[in-house]
């Protein structure tokens, strides 16, 4: 069973991967990523340690947040998303591979602009976590917003409080950065993960910030698939969502 479920994933991947290169998602993450390289390279060594992890964690971590929302109002205008009923692969394997294929190119453009912008000592299995899980939330928060729009220019209006409701608590940090509380928001755990991959935080504070994120993102996708299924799979005539469920 799990063997069968792990086969479409992967299937369901390497397909997700190929429509991504294809929509030129690739190229739009090397050429954000190129700039990002012309400007930290600019910036004096002194700096680099606090600019290239916060650019790793607020760009190639968060882009996943405003494609996802192309991809499946695309594949819902197209009448993709409600064939899912007549096919093996399951709403939560979907969820994983739109996911998963988004974040393995997050994770690809932040290792890239760490290696050849930053000298000093990286810990990059907490870079690479840091990333995968900030992708990873980011992401089905796009899922989520999506499956309550029915044109890309709703989305990017319904994402907007999303984004300030999420990043607001970050600000927190300034006046309060050793408070350990702000690790209930997601966005100030993730946020530190990366940073910590630079900074090498206590081990201890690392390993709650993996292990809630990780939690966090399970419970998050049980919620997000249930979201899909209700209003994009089973609600809605070809794709549009149905107005008695907003």
């Amino acid at each position: 069973m799990i063997k069968e479920s792990m086969k479409r994933i992967k299937n369901a991947l390497i397909a997700d991967l190929k429509f991504e290169r294809k929509q030129g998602f690739f190229i739009i993450y090397l050429i954000i990523s190129f700039l990002y390289l012309l400007v930290l390279t600019q910036i004096p060594e002194n700096v680099r340690h606090i600019a290239v992890p916060l650019v790793i964690f607020s760009d190639p971590s968060v882009l996943g947040l405003f494609f996802i929302g192309g991809m499946l109002l695309l594949e819902k205008e197209q009448g993709i998303l409600q064939s899912i009923v007549v096919t093996p692969l399951k709403s939560i394997e979907y969820v994983i591979s739109k996911v998963a294929s988004l974040s393995i190119i997050a994770v690809l453009a932040g290792l890239l602009i760490s290696r050849l912008t930053y000298s000093e000592s990286v810990n990059y299995i907490y870079l690479l976590m840091g990333i995968l899980l900030t992708s990873f939330f980011f992401t089905q928060i796009g899922i989520l917003i999506a499956c309550r729009s029915r044109t890309i220019n709703e989305f990017f209006l319904r994402m907007v409080p999303w984004m300030l409701a999420l990043m607001a608590p970050a600000f927190l940090l300034i006046p309060f950065w050793d408070a350990a509380v702000l690790n209930l928001f997601p966005i100030v755990a993730c946020l530190r993960l990366v940073y910590g991959a630079y900074h090498f935080n206590s081990i201890g504070m690392i390993a709650f910030q993996m292990i809630y994120m990780a939690l966090l993102n399970g419970g998050l996708l049980i919620y997000t698939t249930k979201q899909f299924e209700e209003r994009i799979v089973y609600g809605g005539q070809h794709g549009q969502i149905d107005p008695s469920q907003k």
